[in-house]
């Protein structure tokens, strides 16, 4: 399998990013300015629908259906082009470099919303004063990187668990539930253990285990988190981002780290793997639509990302992708197979645990701990 969007995405945050507690008509062009903050203040004009015209998207690999994109030029009648980037990185430096006036949506995660609106780098259009603005979840309504939905709506969201073959487990055995089960349990259904080679979800997975705090400065955590780490890599199967849904459906791996993505399409190759949201907290990304500052195209973005807030239209990238969204109908429309598993539609009692940007401090003592664990 190759390295999708969703791989790319995770390892790309183990740059600079990890995680704290969620509870639960062509032509019109528009300058970049800033307030000298670095913050961007282009506010876009009033939504207009356009009927006509070039749309250009920018955003990652393998992750948006083309039927999407022929359904929307034949109802807007909005051509449209789209490139693609691999990681955060790439949108950003591409925009700082090259200008903001190329693409006229691309598709931050979380954490890279808010980098790019200091840096100016994003129009101001607010996603809830849209037609199709009131779709929005109240639990995507203010998310951490962008309080009021003022430079971003909600594309799609996913969360890192892990699955286990649950025909290795011993009669009477207690099905794994927490992070601490995963990286301590020696019974069969972790004998050969996966884990995603991104240092952002294995030391906040370890600092969960042992009682820690993610973006944690505290000595103590932080060498509790290196300990468990060290303990594990001594019967690990695999550090690896790539491959992990394979390697659990033909049994390489009895237990791995896996997206819920994977994890559902896992399962439906092989009936015995189950997920599992740790107890301690299920490390969880979104993604989001955006307007770079500049663009030439505005009400054709606008009248794409208000498109795509339509609950049917928002189904499309979902059945796609295995991925949930924040768009109120969504849920209802799934098929039986996604509506029905729990690792796509997360039960309430569920903590999830978002992903902005850490301390270039805290960055740098994630990165010598996972080097350590991957010597």
């Amino acid at each position: 399998m190759s390295l999708t969007k969703h791989a790319m995405m995770r390892i790309v945050g183990a740059a600079g990013s990890t995680v704290a507690l969620v509870l639960s008509v062509a032509g019109c062009s528009v300058s970049s300015a800033s307030d000298g903050s670095g913050s961007s203040d282009t506010q876009a004009p009033a939504f207009t629908a356009a009927t006509s015209g070039v749309l250009h998207i920018y955003t990652w690999s393998d992750y948006f259906p083309e039927s999407a994109l022929k359904a929307f030029t034949k109802e807007t009648g909005i051509k449209t082009t789209i490139d693609y980037y691999q990681n955060n990185e790439e949108l950003i430096s591409k925009l700082e470099v090259a200008g903001t006036s190329g693409y006229d949506v691309v598709v931050p995660s979380g954490y890279a919303v808010k980098e790019m609106i200091v840096k100016g780098l994003l129009m101001k259009f607010d996603a809830l004063d849209l037609p199709n603005g009131k779709y929005i979840s109240t639990a995507g309504r203010h998310p951490y990187f962008d309080k009021n939905r003022e430079y971003s709506a909600p594309y799609l969201y996913g969360v890192t668990g892990y699955m286990y073959d649950s025909s290795k487990l011993a009669k009477g055995e207690k099905a794994p539930t927490t992070w601490k089960d995963y990286f301590t349990s020696s019974a069969a259904w972790s004998a050969t253990p996966g884990i995603h080679d991104d240092q952002n979800d294995g030391v906040n997975a370890a600092l969960l285990a042992t009682g820690g705090t993610p973006c944690t400065n505290n000595a103590k955590e932080l060498q509790a988190a290196s300990d468990l780490l060290m303990s594990f890599k001594k019967r690990v199967k695999n550090i690896s981002s790539n491959g992990t849904l394979d390697r659990l459906v033909t049994g390489e791996n009895t237990d791995s780290m896996i997206w819920n993505g994977y994890g559902h399409r896992a399962a439906a190759e092989n009936k015995n793997l189950i997920w599992v949201y740790p107890k301690e907290g299920a490390l969880m990304y979104q993604d989001n639509w955006s307007i770079p500052s500049g663009v030439k195209n505005v009400q054709q973005a606008m009248t794409f990302i208000n498109w795509m807030m339509k609950p049917k239209n928002s189904l499309r990238a979902v059945e796609y992708n295995n991925y949930n969204s924040y768009i109120k109908g969504v849920e209802d429309l799934m098929p039986a197979d996604l509506k029905n598993d729990s690792a796509i539609i997360t039960p309430s009692n569920v903590k999830l645990m978002d992903v902005p940007q850490c301390s270039t401090a805290v960055v740098n003592k994630y990165t010598q701990i996972w080097e350590q664990f991957k010597e």
